[in-house]
């Protein structure tokens, strides 16, 4: 990968770790953070990072590499892979929730069957993230600027 594969995988997760990472200082200067203390709110800073940047790592890498393969460099394209399978588990946990027998007795009351109205809007609300990713990913790392 060229240098600015490399600097547009930097710039990828920040549409999601920028906002965490401000709230979470935000909260610790007003004082908001419970029983934590300066170690606490380190780690959990740490890890937003380091999640946001192992899953452009996990995935984004495998799509970028992928697609440069089978050359395509079409922005519709990263859109469709990064958000594809969130899209999937909306619709798979939809037709689950039509079509699947219902519990009974209910064994977890927080479980799949009455929360599924809320994992499928989580889930679409993962594949909007997944893909303004993936889109300023595009941007800074595949497009080819117009001379």
């Amino acid at each position: 990968m060229g240098e600015r594969e490399i600097k547009a995988f930097a710039l990828a997760p920040l549409p999601v770790v920028a906002p965490l990472l401000l709230s979470i200082g935000v909260n610790a200067v007003i004082g908001d953070t419970g029983d934590g203390g300066g170690a606490a709110i380190f780690l959990a800073m740490l890890m937003v990072v380091l999640l946001g940047y192992g899953t452009a790592l996990v995935i984004g890498i495998p799509i970028h590499l992928l697609l440069r393969r089978f050359r395509k460099t079409g922005l519709i394209y990263y859109l469709a892979l990064a958000a594809l399978p969130f899209l999937l588990l909306a619709a798979a946990t939809a037709v689950r929730l039509r079509f699947g027998p219902a519990p009974i007795p209910p064994v977890n009351p927080f479980g799949l069957y009455r929360q599924g109205g809320l994992v499928i809007k989580w889930m679409l609300a993962f594949a909007a993230i997944a893909s303004l990713c993936a889109s300023l990913f595009w941007y800074a790392g595949v497009r080819q600027p117009k001379s």
